[in-house]
């Protein structure tokens, strides 16, 4: 289980590996490309929690497992969503496929 640390700490969400690598993928490429989006995400209590991913804002993804196989499939479905209206929400049911009851991320205090 990794960590994405968003707002210079202020959030800290655990995450899957797996999803976490695939997210650091379309993260870094959305925002070299200087395109800002929303990022929801569901957290363990049930509810979802919804960040502005934009380059001013200090982001860290901490990985625990040295190599994770990216899916291409899983890349591109993130990507698309991304670039859309609502942004990539790892909480839809597009994702539920993609992100597995295993993946549970929950804020950490």
């Amino acid at each position: 289980m990794g960590q994405f640390s968003y707002a210079g700490g202020s959030v800290v969400v655990d995450v899957d590996d797996r999803v976490l690598s695939h997210l650091r993928l379309v993260t870094v490429t959305k925002l070299r490309r200087a395109e800002s989006f929303p990022l929801t995400l569901p957290l363990a209590d049930g509810g979802t929690e919804t960040l502005w991913m934009h380059a001013s804002i200090p982001m860290r993804f901490t990985v625990e497992v040295d190599e994770v196989e990216l899916q291409r499939p899983m890349l591109v479905k993130m990507m698309s969503a991304a670039s859309g209206a609502g942004g990539l929400n790892l909480a839809s049911a597009d994702f539920a496929r993609l992100v597995s009851p295993a993946s549970v991320m929950h804020a950490v205090a």
